[in-house]
């Protein structure tokens, strides 16, 4: 099963490497504004160090939003490379494309902290509503409820000392002597 999943990959990767340069000499003109256009989000995913690259899907996702319009106009227009360089030299096209990319970094930055903030309010919203729920059931139950029932133990006498006039060893000791000399013979 091994194999066949090694030549599915490789069949894979031999079909991307084929289709990829085909695609980008099909589509060149949009694949060159994908790429001027999404500049910030190249740079964030270089940048992003986490696993999941979580700042860099954000900010591509909101530069991309801010490319597609110009992607459809240059697709209904001269979807040429001198039409991508019309598009790109408009100086409100670059800015919408960068400013999307912008967003992304802010929300980025704000809205951490404001997550937490939100988290901790309901945690603590939570944490009375379960409060004042166990108070309800105490009221109505009794404290058993609560989990802290009282365990009925005899009440057990404290160790006296026990002075035995050969050794002076405590009742204690006794006892462990005793049962080590029985462990003894058990062994033999």
């Amino acid at each position: 099963m091994s194999e066949d999943s090694g030549n599915g990959t490789r069949g894979r990767a031999v079909l991307a490497w084929v289709a990829a340069p085909l695609v980008v000499i099909a589509f060149f003109p949009t694949i060159l504004l994908l790429v001027i256009g999404m500049a910030p989000s190249i740079v964030a995913l270089i940048v992003d160090k986490r696993p999941r690259k979580v700042t860099a899907r954000a900010i591509g996702y909101l530069n991309f939003a801010g490319v597609l319009p110009y992607a459809f106009k240059l697709w209904t227009g001269q979807n040429t490379i001198s039409g991508v360089m019309e598009l790109v030299m408009e100086p409100t096209a670059l800015l919408i494309m960068y400013c999307a990319a912008a967003v992304g970094w802010t929300l980025n930055i704000v809205m951490p902290p404001i997550m937490s903030a939100y988290l901790a309010v309901r945690h603590e919203s939570k944490m009375r509503s379960i409060g004042n729920r166990q108070e309800q059931l105490i009221k109505e139950w009794g404290s058993e409820v609560k989990g802290h029932a009282a365990v009925k133990m005899p009440p057990q006498k404290p160790n006296e000392l026990v002075t035995v006039e050969d050794g002076g060893t405590s009742e204690g000791e006794v006892d462990t002597a005793e049962n080590t000399a029985g462990d003894d013979e058990a062994a033999t």
